[in-house]
C-alpha cells in the first residue's frame, strides 16, 4: 500500500491516569461548568429547578452535569448511534452499496465543464 502523505504524526495514547473520578476539577472544567449554568437557566421551564454548581467539585460530578447539558442542547446526539451491520459476503456495511448507488447518479446529473 502507498503512503498518501509523506509526513505521519502518531499520537501517543492517553494515560489512565489523566482521568481521575475523585479528583477535583480545573479552572477551565469549572468555567465550562458556569459557562453550562448560564445556559441552563435559558432552558429552565417553569417548575424547573436549577443545578446547583456550587456541589460540583469532583471530574465525575462535572463529567455527569456537561453530559445532561450536552444532551439538552444536542438531543440528537444524545441517542446512541446505531451500529451497521456488516454484509457478509463483501465485509462491509449494508448501508454502503446504497451510497454508492446514489453518489453515482448524483455524478450523472453534474454538467461538464
Amino acid at each position: 500500500m502507498k503512503k498518501k502523505y509523506k509526513l505521519v504524526q502518531k499520537i501517543p495514547k492517553t494515560p489512565k491516569s489523566s482521568y481521575d473520578h475523585g479528583r477535583f476539577i480545573s479552572s477551565l472544567i469549572e468555567h465550562q461548568v458556569k459557562h453550562f449554568h448560564d445556559v441552563e437557566k435559558s432552558f429552565l421551564k417553569p417548575g424547573q429547578r436549577l443545578t446547583d454548581i456550587s456541589k460540583i467539585k469532583t471530574e465525575l460530578q462535572a463529567s455527569k452535569y456537561l453530559k445532561k447539558m450536552t444532551a439538552l442542547l444536542h438531543p440528537q446526539g444524545a441517542e446512541k448511534p446505531q451500529k451497521t451491520t456488516k454484509s457478509s459476503t463483501t465485509g462491509r456495511p449494508a448501508n454502503a452499496e446504497r451510497g454508492k448507488s446514489k453518489l453515482k447518479n448524483r455524478q450523472g446529473k453534474r454538467k461538464s465543464r
